[in-house]
């Protein structure tokens, strides 16, 4: 698993609806002009992976991009639901270079054990975690100078319930590593903990954009986004990131993004996001671009802004996951802008539906 609710012992697995229409305002979202599932990714691997979810990507120095990815099953499997996850890593990572997606991520290699044998960990556990009651999973981050840094959930497992029913975020925690062994070691917070932000407070890092400037931190809160930024290199400086307090919405546009270095819950760009999105620039829509899930019952949907602070419009339908069972679930929607083509005008999308355990590509034609 890769995503994790803000609160204690709630799952936006769980318990989440839609809470707005699949349409927007005239001309806010385009309609897509077209649609192709691409299918099952990172499944023709020799590390033994055959099933993770989160895929989140991050371009790299050299042109490759960093793919991280949630609880990462290895060898056959019937089903995620209920499985043991102790003896699974809790997160894993690839290396995709530079491609032409449209069909399919053909080219990347897993970051594995020296043998080649088996995904490797990229999160550490510490010395007396126990994997079966606490799991680590990857989401995002951005390299800096000589370094990469990934934000991560630290969740408790609670005992007898399936993990996409429910369970316990601890907070969000940052790791560090060298770009050129990629061996990732966790930060302390101020307070001692390795949780930067806790339980009760947004997932910062669920999507890190990076400008020359700023790295700009989504978060989220009961399926609200909020947003932060710091400047690059101080990305490991709680003390220095600053919070959208206020924002302009589609009713009040003309209000002047406020940024505070305390957290407040009163500026929420957009709703119903099951944790994971994406937020990044397009070019050939000339706007900013929101990719996500709509809750769990299998919708992506796009929004779209003229500034990363918003108004986003409402939720534009863009792919439809037909569900084999209503208990499965549809989550960790998100556009991977390093594949974008022809400006901006073909984008690809990833998602997981967690009867297959797998991040499935669609690519995405804009009009």
């Amino acid at each position: 698993m890769s995503g994790a609710a803000a609160g204690v012992a709630l799952s936006w697995r769980g318990g989440l609806r839609a809470q707005a229409p699949l349409h927007g305002p005239a001309g806010a979202t385009p309609q897509p002009l077209g649609v192709r599932l691409l299918g099952p990714q990172f499944l023709d691997n020799e590390a033994g992976v055959s099933g993770a979810d989160g895929a989140t990507s991050l371009v790299l120095p050299d042109g490759n991009s960093l793919w991280v990815f949630g609880d990462t099953v290895e060898g056959p499997f019937e089903s995620i639901r209920r499985l043991d996850l102790a003896p699974l890593r809790s997160n894993t990572a690839a290396i995709v270079p530079p491609q032409d997606a449209r069909d399919g991520i053909r080219q990347f290699s897993f970051l594995a054990t020296p043998d080649g044998r088996r995904p490797r960990q990229v999160i550490p556990y510490s010395s007396g975690e126990d994997p079966a009651k606490t799991r680590l999973w990857a989401i995002h981050g951005a390299a800096t100078g000589e370094r990469v840094y990934l934000f991560y959930h630290r969740i408790s497992l609670l005992e007898g319930v399936d993990v996409f029913e429910n369970f316990r975020l601890e907070g969000m925690g940052i790791a560090r590593a060298k770009l050129d062994d990629l061996k990732f070691t966790r930060l302390d917070a101020p307070d001692g903990t390795r949780e930067f932000w806790k339980e009760k407070q947004p997932t910062f890092g669920v999507w890190v954009e990076k400008t020359d400037a700023h790295l700009y931190v989504w978060g989220s809160l009961m399926t609200g986004m909020f947003l932060a930024r710091v400047k690059p290199h101080e990305i490991e400086e709680l003390a220095r990131y600053e919070y959208l307090v206020e924002a302009p919405t589609p009713d009040r546009p003309d209000v002047m993004p406020r940024w505070a270095r305390q957290f407040a819950p009163e500026a929420v760009l957009f709703d119903s996001v099951p944790n994971e999105m994406s937020a990044a620039y397009n070019p050939y829509l000339k706007q900013f671009l929101a990719v996500h899930a709509l809750g769990r019952e299998g919708r992506v949907v796009m929004r779209t802004a003229p500034q990363r602070t918003g108004p986003w419009s409402e939720p534009q339908l863009i792919y439809e996951v037909s569900r084999k069972d209503p208990g499965d679930f549809v989550y960790a929607a998100k556009e991977h802008p390093e594949l974008a083509r022809d400006g901006g005008r073909r984008i690809f999308v990833t998602f997981v539906d967690s009867a297959t355990y797998i991040p499935q590509l669609i690519e995405i034609t804009l009009p």
